[in-house]
């Protein structure tokens, strides 16, 4: 079988592929229950799952290896990632299982590990994982100690619930008017739950808690490229907003009802503001990733918060983190870590809760004004399907090319390629201009690159995102999306 290698976010694949069919489930079960079992005399794991079909077949074969090495286990049922992250640090935990593919399509799933204080593992703690199912895989393992038994703690969650209501800035959230999108995914069960404790006039769409639809014309990667389809929704209960979450909780998009579309830019500078209005924002610093757009680091900058850059991934945002006792980091995805002292994961629904608070705090101004200050440098990010593997030649010459293109901008914007860390077969290009840059030049630079990305591999699917500097997608007037 081929090498299970972590990518920056846990393991993702197809189902029915290794090592996401029954058997290899159990086989990493049992890989995982040795590696707990390494450092705990009596190991105890919580695990949850998002709603895709595959979880539910996937997770007992998971449990049973868990079991077959000796370890209790502790079944959340359908919950949240940073809902995992939050309930291993409560239990105390050795360590927290989420089986997700987050934002994927139903055909893919994934498995996302959290330590026992609701941190992503450290490379050399997923190496030995690695080792560990490989061995699994290659042999059927000689020690078989006593089984552990399952705990059923879909109670738990009403901790997860009780503690997103505890922490909301505003005493209520009866003056908001929001609209949730769940994607059909893992915030159904909860999100909703949180808003209507809060007060908010509230209307769910997309909240199946067995569906073949997650993150299926629904949810935040859908939203973020065609807002019109939750505007209407939004236009038809007189909703200010739409809040748009991933498969598994950990990623927020914003839609106002002018079709504005807010991700993790925005919604970054303004908690940021916020947290350092509150005297809340350690250091007055802010982390974020590389891709984020440079309008938010000078936007910043004239607030007097640094911009603390990491690579992408949420293991690498939280040890930035960590590191530097931050309490706010995230990626332009919409990825938001809140780490208060409560919370260590990117947690959508708490984000949103914070979110909405604000919104109430200061009913005199939209979302659109408190994130005015920040003007986005024009930008395209494209996704592009490739066929078969792309060779270490085929990848430089596409580098060196490109970084012929950046240095002939002279410092003018710049340009990014990178493998998607979340979808095999998937590259990665951002084109940005600077500030005073028009949308039209990027426009033609990008299309430049690409041409030159398909003569030298074979692209099989494009998905571009326009970023104007207004954040209005072009089309949102006459209810056509850029998508």
């Amino acid at each position: 079988m081929p090498r299970v290698v972590f990518g920056a976010d846990g393991i993702r694949g197809l189902v029915n592929r290794w090592p996401f069919e029954l058997p290899a489930m159990f086989q990493v079960g049992q890989a995982l229950g040795t590696y707990v079992c390494r450092r705990s005399p009596h190991p105890v794991v919580v695990v949850g799952r998002d709603t895709r079909p595959s979880g539910s077949e996937l997770m007992p074969c998971l449990i049973a290896g868990l079991f077959s090495q000796g370890v209790d286990v502790i079944n959340l049922g359908i919950v949240t990632t940073p809902g995992v992250a939050f309930l291993a640090l409560r239990q105390q935990a050795d360590l927290g299982i989420a089986l997700t593919a987050s934002h994927n399509s139903l055909h893919y799933n994934g498995i996302k590990l959290l330590g026992p204080h609701g941190l992503r593992l450290q490379r050399e703690e997923e190496l030995e994982i690695e080792d560990l199912i490989e061995e699994f895989s290659a042999k059927a393992h000689e020690h078989v100690p006593t089984p552990g038994k399952q705990t059923h703690g879909t109670n738990l969650k009403e901790f997860y619930i009780a503690d997103h209501v505890r922490w909301c800035p505003a005493p209520s959230l009866e003056d908001l008017r929001v609209i949730l999108d769940c994607g059909d995914g893992a915030v159904s069960p909860i999100g909703p739950e949180v808003f209507r404790r809060l007060g908010a006039q509230l209307c769910v769409v997309n909240s199946a808690l067995d569906s073949r639809n997650i993150m299926y014309h629904s949810g935040s990667e859908h939203v973020r490229q065609n807002p019109r389809d939750l505007v209407s929704v939004m236009e038809a209960h007189g909703a200010d907003y739409g809040f748009a979450f991933d498969g598994d909780g950990d990623r927020l998009v914003v839609v106002d009802r002018d079709g504005r579309v807010y991700d993790g830019n925005e919604l970054l500078y303004v908690l940021a503001c916020y947290f350092q209005d509150a005297g809340k924002l350690k250091g007055d610093t802010m982390v974020t990733i590389y891709h984020a757009n440079q309008g938010l680091e000078e936007a910043l900058r004239e607030r007097g918060i640094r911009t603390e850059y990491t690579r992408n991934g949420d293991k690498f945002l939280e040890a930035a983190m960590w590191a530097g006792g931050y309490m706010l980091g995230g990626e332009p995805g919409g990825n938001i870590i809140i780490n208060d002292g409560h919370h260590t994961a990117a947690d959508a629904i708490y984000a949103a809760v914070v979110l909405g608070g604000i919104l109430v705090l200061n009913q005199d101004k939209t979302l659109e004004e408190l994130a005015r200050p920040l003007v986005r440098h024009p930008q395209i990010t494209t996704a592009l399907k490739v066929e078969g593997n792309v060779t270490l030649s085929q990848r430089r010459d596409i580098e060196a090319r490109i970084q012929e293109w950046e240095d002939a901008l002279n410092g003018d914007g710049r340009i990014l390629f990178w493998p998607s860390s979340t979808q095999p077969g998937v590259f990665r290009l951002l084109v940005e201009g600077s500030r005073g840059s028009r949308l039209e030049s990027v426009q033609a630079a990008h299309g430049e690159i690409c041409r030159f990305i398909a003569g030298a591999v074979v692209v099989t699917e494009w998905e571009h995102e326009i970023c104007p500097p207004d954040r209005r997608r072009p089309g949102i007037e006459d209810g056509l999306g850029d998508g």
